[in-house]
């Protein structure tokens, strides 16, 4: 689904930058979370205060959050790193292929070239 390296780095650094306001400022973030969740639906969520079971909980979520998405984000970052690598490897490969093609060929044939990349 999230084939592409970049949007991978693109969503495991907005989650470790979650992680991270979750961490620091987890009863801010318990109350703008009731707030988006629960402002649709009922009426004076800007009252409710958050529990302290609840605000330590936002900060150890916060903190698997944050971790989770540095994790995530060092993956994609190598993931590009090994796919481009390979890329110039094949290219290379290809290149020392027709290279040692033409070497061997001394008639002036038909050639077949494949130009699918």
């Amino acid at each position: 689904m999230l084939g592409s390296p970049k949007l991978r780095k693109a969503i495991a650094a907005a989650t470790a930058a979650q992680g991270l306001l979750s961490l620091l400022f987890p009863k801010r973030m318990a109350k703008l979370g009731s707030r988006l969740l629960l402002g649709m639906s009922y009426e004076n969520t800007g009252e409710l205060e958050p529990r302290d079971w609840y605000v330590d909980s936002t900060r150890a979520s916060g903190l698997g959050m944050l971790v989770g998405g540095l994790f995530g984000y060092i993956l994609a970052d190598r993931a590009g790193d090994s796919a481009a690598a390979a890329a110039v490897e094949e290219s290379e490969d290809a290149a020392e292929d027709a290279a040692s093609d033409e070497e061997d060929d001394d008639d002036d044939g038909p050639v077949m070239v494949d130009i699918d990349e």
